[in-house]
């Protein structure tokens, strides 16, 4: 069978694009190849006798912020697929809500953490305390796992995810005037356990998600650039791995400045006087080519 040349040259294209995925898999962080630390990010053991390592973003120490993205930067705008799994827990304690404050609330640690893909710097580290570590980052979009309620950051609860951005411009804020979405229908955070997170982006909207019990879609969206160019979906899970949690329309190749497609991918994390630490147990990130994500048969990272 003969192939037209354009055939041809979309077949080589396709195997070009194939040959360069960068994926990120990492099971544990024996070191600190392949990433970039800023702030009091570093690698840690949370148990003395656990054979992996964590990748501990901001310990459990008052008015810490660090950050960690990976080297590489990952082609994000024909979709991709993040797993990683994430505990925060105070020093000392399994769970924190064993701590009471004065009023027999539970202590909770603070402040959160935040999964951040963004164009801006390889070293970028934004704000302390309620800032989560991306406060103040420009050209990012912020999936955050908030553990401490901050009445000024309208935060809808103490216990919550959200995905935010401001552009490609605009400083981020660390506030829910920001937010596309928020969710608090979500595990404890703050229990110490591990909890495994899948986030999945579609550059493709599908109508049938904007029906969805987890789909949020705030005012905030309307004052994005671009946003007559079309929008994806971004879904965020939180250890059912069958239904997200959040939902929320977005279009990263629209909203942010990108690299030929591509921006760096991590995290970070914050703590004010309230303390926690904030550790990334697992990671495995894949670009797609493409629409038409959807979540793998795989139940951890």
């Amino acid at each position: 069978m003969r192939r037209s040349p354009a055939l041809a040259l979309l077949c080589v294209g396709v195997a070009l694009a194939s040959a360069a995925r960068a994926d990120v898999v990492a099971r544990s962080f024996d070191g600190e190849a392949n990433w970039t630390l800023q702030g009091a990010a570093a690698p840690a053991r949370r148990n003395p006798t656990d054979d992996a390592v964590a990748l501990r973003i901001a310990p459990a120490r008052a008015r810490s912020a660090g950050s960690a993205f990976a080297e590489k930067k990952q082609l994000v705008i024909g979709g991709f697929v993040a797993e990683f799994a994430i505990a925060m827990r105070s020093e000392g304690e399994t769970k924190t809500c064993k701590t009471r404050d004065a009023g027999g609330a539970c202590a909770r640690g603070g402040d959160g953490m935040a999964f951040v893909i963004q164009n801006a710097d390889a070293r970028a580290l934004g704000g302390g305390g309620n800032q989560l570590g991306y406060g103040g980052m420009t050209n990012c979009v912020v999936v955050e796992f908030d553990t401490h309620h901050d009445a000024d950051a309208r935060d809808p609860y103490n216990n919550h995810v959200a995905v935010l951005t401001r552009g490609a411009t605009a400083p981020t804020l660390a506030s829910h005037h920001a937010a596309i979405g928020t969710s608090v229908s979500v595990p404890d955070l703050s229990d110490g356990e591990r909890h495994v997170v899948r986030v999945v982006y579609d550059p493709d909207f599908i109508a049938e998600d904007a029906t969805h019990k987890s789909f949020r879609s705030g005012a905030h969206l309307l004052s994005l650039r671009n946003y007559h160019h079309g929008l994806g979906t971004m879904k965020v899970y939180v250890d059912d791995l069958a239904e997200p949690a959040l939902t929320v329309p977005i279009n990263l190749g629209a909203f942010l400045d990108l690299d030929a497609g591509r921006a760096w991918v991590g995290f970070t994390a914050a703590t004010g006087e309230r303390a926690q630490h904030h550790d990334v147990l697992s990671f495995r990130f894949r670009e797609r080519f493409g629409g038409g994500v959807r979540p793998v048969d795989v139940t951890t990272p």
